[in-house]
């Protein structure tokens, strides 16, 4: 099935890529986020202490992952209509190239050397390996059905990608691209979140609704547990304390306890949130695709503190080092 077949027998779904937010190192203190908007294809630079928009960069039409260079000068964007992978330099606030990776590239991850890409190709079923400076392919394997989000240890050993239609999640070694196990999850996995040891992998499956927990050390499920109708976005708090869950169909943030997979909270944080991430000072960003905004929550309260406008139908967000000389536009801000 191709991406716009599954946005059409899904609803406004599909492109809500939790897999390409890879976080820089030390992003959870940084206030500057990016934004990627399917619709208006723009992708947004959010001050996130300020609650401004700083900049809105045109990228090629119907983007989906997102992903950032470890030290924050790069952007790179999935389209997967196009066959295309942009490049986007931050401080020129411009698309630098785009360049050709398989049939319909979706999502991304980069290596913390920031010299790699890997790619999860929709149609091909296929986790494709990129040069980052010139775009060539340098490797792939394949995976199962419709591969969606992916994630890449710390150490650029190991990626996670999630078979969406195979109900499954992929282990590929990254030195020999090679597929090592295939791990059952609950119904169409598609955002994952790996702890920052690397011992677990959270999974958000959409259609049963839950969320797979994963040990990475024995590649199997250890448990699962139920987050809310059509979860798409999954995060962990930087003390791994609690996990963050947008349920797109609830309009809500499932807060649950990280070691007790207990419901904390599950406050309404607007319509149809796809993808969350965690901010410094217990906050947390998800894009409402249906309101055209980006919520800032405070977790321990269980609510939204500021609304953000930002282009048609964001998707996916990530956290970004703070590019230094940045000046917030007071006139983009939406109260």
């Amino acid at each position: 099935m191709s991406v716009l077949s599954a946005i059409a027998r899904h609803g406004s779904a599909v492109l809500g890529l939790a897999a390409g937010l890879l976080m820089t190192p030390g992003a959870t203190a940084a206030p500057l986020i990016a934004v990627v908007s399917q619709q208006a294809a723009v992708v947004t630079l959010i001050d996130v202490d300020k609650a401004v928009t700083v900049a809105e960069i045109s990228v090629p039409r119907v983007p989906a992952g997102l992903a950032a260079a470890p030290d924050g000068r790069r952007l790179y964007v999935t389209h997967p209509d196009l066959g295309l992978v942009s490049r986007i330099d931050v401080a020129s606030r411009r698309v630098e190239t785009s360049f050709r990776v398989g049939r319909e590239p979706f999502g991304i991850a980069v290596t913390e050397a920031g010299r790699t890409l890997f790619v999860s190709d929709w149609s091909a079923d296929a986790l494709i390996r990129v040069d980052a400076a010139s775009g060539r392919e340098t490797g792939r394997v394949g995976t199962g059905r419709s591969p969606a989000g992916l994630v890449v240890d710390a150490a650029g050993r190991r990626a996670y990608v999630a078979d969406r239609q195979s109900d499954q999640v992929s282990v590929v070694d990254l030195a020999t691209m090679t597929r090592k196990a295939a791990v059952p999850t609950g119904k169409a996995p598609f955002a994952l979140a790996l702890s920052a040891e690397g011992d677990r992998l959270y999974v958000a499956n959409v259609q049963s609704g839950d969320l797979s927990v994963i040990d990475t050390r024995r590649m199997e499920e250890i448990t699962r547990f139920k987050v809310g109708l059509m979860p798409y976005g999954v995060a962990i708090t930087p003390d791994r304390s609690q996990l963050l869950v947008s349920n797109q169909q609830s309009g809500t943030l499932a807060v649950v306890d990280a070691t007790s997979h207990v419901l904390l909270a599950r406050p309404k944080i607007g319509s149809y949130p796809e993808g969350v991430v965690t901010l410094a000072h217990g906050r947390a960003a998800a894009v409402a695709w249906a309101e055209d905004r980006v919520m800032i929550i405070d977790i321990a309260e269980a609510r939204v503190t500021a609304r953000i406008a930002v282009g048609a139908g964001p998707r996916n967000l990530l956290v970004l080092p703070h590019p230094s000389g940045t000046q917030p536009r007071d006139d983009m801000l939406d109260q």
